[in-house]
């Protein structure tokens, strides 16, 4: 799943680079527990749409690894923005790798630029699991049968991305 859906935002990108306004790279900086606090990310803005593919380069403390893909709006480059996207976290078990897919949704909004070539957003992020496979588990999706669901299926979070950028 991971594999497809990197070829899918690869692809996504190839065909809209001619179009895109700027490129960016840099550090997504957490505070909370759900994914490991410091990954790097990038992506492609095209007018008012931002995609980012974000990775976890901490994989090695503990071999969890959180891949997401999404999607940032915003009506200028100046205010404050949704965004959405897909989460796939995979997680080694004895049975093998657990793969967890989450819908993460949020809002965002610009931070004053430190300099004209870097950028800095602070964001809030609900990432819901929506099914869990692999590692000779059953397959579970989403269920909210009890409260102790939602604590286990549903993530809050907020991170702030500092990224260098370039337009094209």
């Amino acid at each position: 799943m991971r594999q497809r859906l990197a070829i899918v935002f690869i692809t996504l990108a190839l065909t809209t680079v001619a179009r895109a306004d700027s490129w960016h790279a840099g550090l997504n900086v957490r505070g909370d527990l759900g994914v490991h606090p410091i990954r790097i990310g990038g992506g492609i803005q095209l007018e008012h749409v931002d995609f980012s593919l974000v990775l976890d380069p901490m994989f090695w403390t503990d071999n969890q690894v959180d891949t997401d893909a999404l999607a940032f709006w915003a009506p200028c480059s100046r205010a404050w923005g949704l965004f959405g996207g897909w989460r796939t976290s995979t997680i080694p078990l004895l049975g093998g790798t657990q793969f967890q897919e989450k819908l993460v949704l949020g809002i965002g909004a610009p931070l004053p630029k430190l300099t004209r070539s870097l950028r800095e957003r602070f964001s809030f992020e609900v990432a819901t699991t929506m099914v869990k496979h692999g590692g000779d588990l059953p397959t579970d999706w989403i269920s909210f049968a009890t409260g102790r669901d939602f604590i286990d299926l549903v993530n809050f979070g907020m991170f702030v991305s500092i990224e260098y950028g370039k337009d094209i």
